[in-house]
C-alpha cells in the first residue's frame, strides 16, 4: 500500500487536530454553561433562605421582642395581638396558608392600617412579593 505524500498527511493531521480542538472547546463551553446555570440556581435558593430568615426575624422583632415595639408598629400590645389571632382562628375561621403564618397575615394587615402604607412598602418591610401582599 502506497503512502500519502508528506503534504497530504500534514493536511489530514491539521484537519483532524482542528476538529478535535473544536470538539474540546465545545465540550468545555457546555460544561461552563451548566456550571453557570447551577450557580444561578444555588444563588436563588440562598436568596430564598435569606428572605425566610429575614421574614421570621422581622416578625419576631414586631410581635415578640417588647410591648413598646408591638404598640408602635401594630398599635396593640403583644397579649392583645395574640388574643386577636386566636379569635380570628377560632371564631372567624381564618387559617394560615402554606406560605404564611396567621400571625404574619394579621401583622401585615394591622401594619397597613396603622401606618397607611402601600403594598410596595409592605413588601419591602416584610420581605414578600407584591402579589403575596395584595392577596
Amino acid at each position: 500500500m502506497a503512502r500519502l505524500p508528506l503534504s497530504a498527511r500534514t493536511r489530514t493531521n491539521m484537519a483532524l487536530r482542528s476538529m478535535l480542538t473544536s470538539i474540546i472547546t465545545m465540550y468545555y463551553f457546555m460544561w461552563s454553561l451548566l456550571a453557570m446555570a447551577y450557580k444561578k440556581r444555588c444563588l436563588k435558593i440562598e436568596q430564598r433562605i435569606r428572605n425566610r430568615e429575614q421574614r421570621s426575624l422581622r416578625l419576631s422583632q414586631i410581635i415578640c421582642d417588647s410591648d413598646a415595639t408591638c404598640i408602635s408598629q401594630l398599635r396593640m400590645d403583644r397579649r392583645t395581638f395574640h388574643v386577636l389571632c386566636e379569635m380570628l382562628r377560632d371564631v372567624g375561621g381564618l387559617k394560615a396558608t402554606r406560605n404564611m403564618l396567621l400571625e404574619e397575615i394579621v401583622a401585615q394587615f394591622l401594619y397597613i392600617l396603622a401606618h397607611h402604607l402601600k403594598n410596595r412598602t409592605i413588601k419591602e418591610f416584610f420581605y414578600r412579593s407584591g402579589e403575596t401582599v395584595s392577596r
